[in-house]
């Protein structure tokens, strides 16, 4: 099923896939990883003031409204669902094999602690499965956002996620009450950074570049001082209300526009190959570095950031290969078109 490219709303328009793009999602998955093996303190909590909103955002940048919403589902199960279904299916017993390695496998035991914890996902998950929960929340934000372009006003597609941004926050102070499955509850937060990356790719990034650098500056400065300026997203902590939100989104236009000028580098190349493969980065990286960490006593950050990264990007490659894997491990049966360089056409 197809649709006409042709019937895309204004300001809907398809954009080309770009070296920048993926190299900004090499930048951000890398950034992943390094938070989840530092010990640093300080380190952690600058990268998580932005490391998940920068995904969040990038999608609305890339967002396409013009698929009719049955297709864009089909398209988005596929390439997201299947993925996280197969990996949870993989590394959810591995990680119960790990956690109670002495655990007798009855029949209550399993469906609390097993098929539970898989049919409910997000914070339910845990250990090599802890970052699944974005998988589910990305999905549940990408149809929300997609619905609410097609049928509304920019005006009103920004006043409902006013509304839900102001329901994030009371949440967050709420979390003990209402918790839902699959990270629902992060929709709230993660559709306005989605409708704020939808709105930013009509704005020249690089004319306030001092702008971003500064909110960025003053961000981290905050957290070397002592202010917690950092979220959680899946934990539903979204960190000081509107301040962290405004720095994460400075500091993601802040690397973007760092993206542009570093894609035709060495380097920019590198980040981008790691950023092609950013999903199976997600999936597998935890699994890479807590092994490393549990079986082989491999504690320094350096290494097990470094065998991540590369262990994980192999087996993209690997998955690549044939049909099956393809469809089942990345979402998709064709390969995808290979990018291309340049800055954003506005």
């Amino acid at each position: 099923m197809s649709f006409d490219a042709s019937a895309l709303r204004p300001g809907a328009q398809r954009l080309e896939r770009q070296t920048w793009i993926d190299l900004l999602k090499g930048i951000g998955i890398t950034l992943v990883v390094l938070g989840h093996v530092s010990y640093n303190k300080l380190l952690v909590q600058t990268i998580f003031m932005f490391h998940m909103p920068l995904f969040f955002l990038l999608g609305g940048w890339l967002h396409n409204a013009g698929a009719p919403q049955l297709v864009y589902l089909k398209a988005k199960a596929r390439s997201l669902l299947v993925p996280y279904l197969c990996f949870l299916v993989l590394l959810w017993p591995i990680e119960l094999l790990m956690a109670f390695p002495d655990q007798a496998w009855s029949g209550a035991w399993m469906v609390d602690t097993l098929l539970k914890p898989m049919l409910l996902g997000g914070q339910m998950l845990t250990g090599v499965a802890s970052v699944f929960w974005f998988v589910t929340c990305y999905f549940l934000t990408q149809q929300l956002m997609h619905f609410l372009l097609r049928r509304f006003s920019m005006t009103s597609c920004a006043l409902i996620c006013a509304a839900m941004l102001a329901l994030a926050y009371v949440n967050a102070g709420t979390a003990q009450l209402l918790t839902l499955p699959w990270s629902a509850n992060s929709v709230l937060f993660a559709a306005p950074l989605y409708l704020i990356g939808y709105l930013a790719r009509a704005q020249r990034l690089r004319t306030l570049l001092p702008l971003y650098a500064g909110v960025a500056l003053v961000g981290g400065l905050l957290n070397v001082f002592g202010v917690r300026n950092s979220m959680d997203i899946k934990a539903l902590d979204y960190g000081v209300p509107l301040l962290t939100l405004v720095c994460a989104v400075a500091c993601v236009a802040l690397l973007a526009v760092l993206a542009q000028l570093l894609q035709t580098k060495l380097l920019g190349r590198a980040l981008a190959m790691l950023g092609g493969a950013s999903m199976t980065i997600m999936f597998l990286h935890q699994f890479v570095q807590l092994t490393m960490a549990k079986l082989f006593g491999i504690t320094q950050a350096l290494p097990r950031l470094v065998v991540a990264l590369l262990a994980c990007y192999l087996m993209h490659q690997l998955f690549k290969t044939t049909s099956l894997t393809a469809r089942l491990l990345l979402g998709s049966s064709a390969r995808p078109a290979p990018p291309v360089s340049g800055g954003v056409r506005w």
